[in-house]
C-alpha cells in the first residue's frame, strides 16, 4: 500500500524516537530530544562533525548499531562523499536509530527532517507493494535474478512510485547474506516446522511465508527477538545469515536450516526534493560513491559469513541441519499465485512476470 504522509508526521517522529530507542527512559528521552532538535535546527548532534564553512549539512541515518556492517558502510559512504563535495554538501552520519527507527527515518525524509538514509529495501514495501515479492519465500533463485528484475522495465515503476512519494533510491545493491530458518530443534524440512511458534515482524508477507511452511506466526519486534526465544514465546524464526550471530539469536535457537529462501539488500535513498535540488554533477558523485560503497559492503558481508559460520559451529554450539531444500521450495510453490490473487502487488500479474528472471524459468 502507499502512504501519504502529512506534515503532522514531524510530531510522530519525535514520539517514535522517545519510545523506540534502546537504553533507559531518561537516556532515550535525552538522546531523542537532541536528535529532534538537530533535525529541526540543522545543527550537529556530535562534536566529531567539523562542517566546512558554507557547506549544507546533509543528515544521513541508519538503524544499525555501531560496529555492525551497515553502519560501517554508511560511514565509509559519507566519508567518500565528503572527500569529493564536502565543501558544498557535508554528510553527517547518525547510526543506531539516533534519528529514529527505519520507519521514522523514512517519514523524516518525506517531511524534510533529514535528507538520506540506508534501510533494508523491503522496508519500502510499505510504500510500494511490488517490493513485497523480495520477501516472498523462494520468489527468486539468486541475487542476480532479483537484481535483474529490479533493473528491468518491469521494476521501473517501483522507483517512479517511490520518487512520487518523496523518496529517491540511489542504490539498492548493498547485499546482505541470504535468509535462513532456525529453531530450538532440528529443521530438515517443512514437516519439522509444523506448529512451530515462529517469530515474524508485523508484515503480512512474513505471515504468509510462515504459514506456507506450516508454522504458527507470532509477531515480535526485532529488539525483543532474543528475549522471546529465551523465554519460549517463540521456538525460532528467520533472519539474514549475518544477523543470526550479531543479534545473538543463536544463543537460544541453535539449529539452522540454511535454505537461502530470500536475498535481502540494503538501499540508500534521499529526499526527492533534496535530490532534485542537486546539480547533475553532484548527483553523479553521490551515485558513484554509493556504487563504490555497495561493492565493498557486498565483499565484506560474504567474507564475514564464512568466519561467522565457523565460529557458530565451534564456539556457539550451532548445528547446520542436513536439509531437503527442495521440500521447502515445494511448500512455498503455491505462495506466488496466492499473493497475486490477493492483491499483494501493485502490478496485478507480478509473480507470473518475474518468473522470466529466474535461471530455472
Amino acid at each position: 500500500m502507499k502512504k501519504l504522509v502529512a506534515l503532522g508526521m514531524a510530531l510522530t517522529m519525535v514520539m517514535s524516537i522517545l519510545t523506540g530507542c534502546g537504553g533507559s527512559a531518561s537516556s532515550s528521552a535525552a538522546s531523542s530530544e537532541a536528535a529532534s532538535s538537530d533535525a529541526a535546527s540543522g545543527s550537529s548532534a556530535s562534536s566529531d562533525f567539523n562542517v566546512p564553512a558554507g557547506a549544507k549539512v546533509v543528515k544521513f541515518g541508519n538503524a544499525g548499531a555501531i560496529g555492525e556492517p551497515a553502519p560501517e558502510t554508511c560511514q565509509y559512504f559519507c566519508d567518500l562523499v565528503n572527500e569529493k563535495i564536502g565543501d558544498r554538501y557535508y554528510f553527517e552520519f547518525y547510526p543506531a536509530e539516533q534519528l529514529g527507527n527505519e520507519t521514522t527515518m523514512l517519514e523524516n525524509i518525506q517531511v524534510g527532517l533529514q535528507e538520506g538514509v540506508m534501510t533494508s529495501l523491503d522496508t519500502l514495501a510499505s510504500y510500494e507493494s511490488d517490493l513485497n515479492i523480495l520477501s516472498m519465500a523462494f520468489a527468486f533463485d539468486s541475487y542476480d535474478s532479483m537484481i535483474a528484475y529490479l533493473k528491468s522495465d518491469l521494476g521501473a515503476s517501483i522507483w517512479e512510485s517511490l520518487d512520487s512519494q518523496g523518496m529517491h533510491v540511489v542504490n539498492y545493491e548493498f547485499k546482505k547474506n541470504p535468509r535462513i530458518f532456525f529453531a530450538k530443534f532440528p529443521i530438515t524440512s517443512p514437516a519439522d516446522m509444523k506448529g512451530m511458534k515462529y517469530r515474524i515482524p508485523n508484515l503480512p508477507i512474513f505471515e504468509k511465508n510462515a504459514r506456507a511452511m506450516g508454522a504458527t506466526p507470532t509477531v515480535v519486534s526485532w529488539s525483543e527477538y532474543p528475549f522471546a526465544l529465551m523465554q519460549g514465546v517463540v521456538d525460532g524464526g528467520e533472519c539474514s545469515k549475518d544477523s543470526y550471530r550479531s543479534a545473538g539469536l543463536y544463543e537460544s535457537a541453535k539449529y539452522v536450516a540454511d535454505v537461502d529462501y530470500a536475498y535481502p539488500v540494503e538501499q540508500i535513498c534521499f529526499s526527492t526534493q533534496f535530490w532534485n535540488s542537486l546539480s547533475a554533477d553532484d548527483q553523479k558523485v553521490i551515485e558513484d560513491c554509493a556504487a563504490d560503497a555497495a561493492a565493498k559492503h557486498t565483499e565484506k558481508i560474504a567474507d564475514k559469513w564464512e568466519a561467522d559460520k565457523e565460529w557458530l559451529v565451534k564456539e556457539g554450539g550451532v548445528t547446520f541441519c542436513d536439509i531437503d531444500r527442495q521440500a521447502f521450495i515445494d511448500a512455498a510453490a503455491p505462495l506466488g499465485k496466492e499473493l497475486q490473487s490477493e492483491g499483494f502487488f501493485s502490478t496485478p500479474n507480478l509473480y507470473d512476470e518475474t518468473r522470466q528472471f529466474n535461471s530455472q524459468a
